[in-house]
């Protein structure tokens, strides 16, 4: 269902976290309850979002997870600035770095194939890596300019990091853990905690943190055609910066 379609709200459970670093950090995983109509500030509550026998069946089919051990790999591996950086995660820092280089300076996109072609001279990189790289990054550019039209991202504007994407995650597979069986909740605030402090770290504010989200969540599953992976990730965009009660306009970022 698309963007203009799909009627989202903000749901909080009443016995959830409104203040302080735990509603912060659940804050930064907002998408996906919002997108899914569950709620955004607790472990557990009882709605339809948190039914144990569909998590574990998610937990499985999508991560592989069956067990305690399963849960707690993948949650430290979202959570890890250690992680290894993949394509997406290149073609952005190759442009920061430009961007670093020149500061104040627009960035062209028509300098990413020469900037890629630099990097993979000086790292004797396989001939096939070339064009793959360079199709990434014209998809962030076609992503980044909808992002500018429907309002998610400043004209102008570069997304730097994804980070927010797999820590986004982290918050709701915390959750959807607690809910299988596969963890207590205090193991999993600590992790909803080290991803709302991670996303301090990689972010400056709450629309830019959701632009990373929005585009890490798109370039891995929309493959360039602005379905539900995309706009239901804008609606929950709209959704959080325009809510009254949303806690992206009553946290501040830094806490």
């Amino acid at each position: 269902m698309g963007l203009f379609t799909k009627k989202l709200r903000l749901l909080s459970d009443p016995q959830g976290v409104f203040q302080g670093p735990p509603a912060h950090a659940f804050a930064c995983g907002a998408h996906l309850p919002v997108a899914g109509r569950g709620v955004w500030n607790a472990l557990h509550s009882a709605c339809a979002c948190c039914d144990a026998d569909d998590n574990r069946a998610k937990l499985r089919d999508s991560w592989g997870i069956t067990d305690t051990a399963g849960w707690e790999q993948v949650l430290t591996s979202l959570v890890s600035d250690d992680r290894s950086p993949g394509p997406l995660a290149l073609v952005l820092d190759l442009r920061a770095r430009e961007a670093a280089r020149l500061p104040g300076a627009p960035f062209d996109a028509g300098s990413w194939p020469e900037l890629i072609g630099r990097w993979c001279w000086a790292q004797g990189a396989d001939p096939s890596v070339y064009p793959s790289l360079v199709d990434t990054a014209a998809r962030v550019w076609e992503y980044e300019e909808r992002m500018a039209e429907d309002g998610v991202l400043p004209r102008g504007a570069l997304v730097r990091t994804v980070r927010a994407y797999d820590l986004g995650r982290a918050v709701n597979l915390a959750r959807w853990g607690v809910s299988a069986g596969h963890g207590d909740p205090e193991t999993a605030l600590r992790y909803v905690l080290r991803a709302g402090a991670a996303s301090m770290r990689h972010y400056g504010s709450w629309e830019e943190m959701s632009a990373g989200f929005v585009l890490g969540r798109a370039m891995a599953f929309d493959e360039g055609r602005f379905g539900p992976y995309y706009t239901d990730s804008v609606a929950a965009h709209r959704v959080l910066t325009t809510d009254p009660l949303s806690p992206w306009r009553n946290l501040p970022w830094y806490m």
